[in-house]
């Protein structure tokens, strides 16, 4: 099966690229953690041309198509966000092209913005093209949340990546228990079900800013042991997620299996259907459909 193009997925800390055939097959991959902020602005072509190197050396040049933060204002070339609702027709329709060394052209899609259930603006570079590619696995309208650092809560109706809502869980996560007095003076941390549970059952029900504070009390009254405070933190967070949500029929995960335990355990505690859908399978299913949908397009 020969190699015909390359998808990318550049981020502000990570750098993917996938080998990919004619019909969407990934024939290899390369990942180095040299996302945008370690490469100078005018230093992209040379990056990248020395990332991919040994697929120019054995396959020459290849079309290129680039997703993520690459298209930020931090990255390689600024690309203008596409406004919900967004369709795959509009997103191939608004790539933007980057010139390779070989003088060659890269193009870099552009991002999804919309405005969110309390009239505020959202923005997502890549997570887009996760959805497009779950759209391709399920074909039906749906529900999503593309969990990480930012987590995204998506609708896709009609065809068109509808609306979404930021949650900054994993990033929350971090600075509460690295930063935090609730993460100070902890002995080792332990995954305990229970104590998960429990703050899943109170971030659910509750305003975060007013029980967040439970973390330390409830450690300093011995109804959450110290070791397991970490998994309680964690339980308030992803509680909270579904706080404000509305969730009518199946929810989709996106995302690696290991990561989306924490989810998983939730959701069956709150009799919420869901299934779980591996991250890079639908990136690369959407960048596929993009790159069919513009394949006429010169590169």
């Amino acid at each position: 099966m020969n190699p015909s193009w390359i998808a990318v997925d550049w981020g502000t800390t990570n750098f993917r690229a996938f080998l990919m055939s004619d019909g969407g097959e990934c024939l290899d991959r390369i990942d180095q953690a040299k996302g945008l902020l370690s490469v100078p602005q005018a230093q992209f072509p040379a990056v990248f041309d020395l990332l991919i190197s040994r697929w120019n050396d054995s396959y020459g040049d290849l079309p290129v198509i680039m997703a993520g933060m690459v298209g930020s204002q931090q990255g390689w070339r600024e690309v203008p966000y596409v406004q919900a609702p967004a369709s795959v027709q509009d997103l191939a329709n608004n790539t933007y092209s980057v010139e390779l060394l070989s003088g060659h052209k890269a193009k870099i899609v552009s991002g999804v913005s919309c405005i969110n259930q309390f009239g505020n603006p959202e923005v997502m570079r890549g997570e887009e093209i996760q959805l497009i590619g779950l759209n391709e696995i399920i074909k039906e309208d749906f529900q999503a949340i593309l969990f990480g650092t930012h987590s995204k809560n998506a609708h896709w109706i009609n065809g068109n990546i509808d609306s979404y809502s930021t949650v900054m869980t994993g990033e929350l996560y971090s600075v509460l228990v690295n930063h935090s007095i609730l993460g100070k003076s902890l002995p080792t941390q332990e995954f305990n079900k229970d104590a998960f549970i429990k703050g899943v059952d109170i971030g659910h029900q509750y305003p975060l800013n007013h029980v967040l504070f439970s973390a330390r009390t409830f450690k300093l009254f011995n109804q959450v042991s110290e070791h397991y405070i970490h998994a309680y933190i964690s339980g308030l967070l992803i509680g909270h997620e579904f706080f404000i949500s509305n969730w009518l029929g199946k929810l989709y995960l996106v995302g690696s299996q290991k990561l989306a335990s924490n989810y998983a355990i939730a959701l069956d505690y709150l009799n919420i259907d869901f299934d779980v859908i591996d991250g890079d399978e639908c990136f690369l299913k959407g960048m596929t459909k993009i790159y069919n949908s513009g394949e006429n397009d010169e590169y």
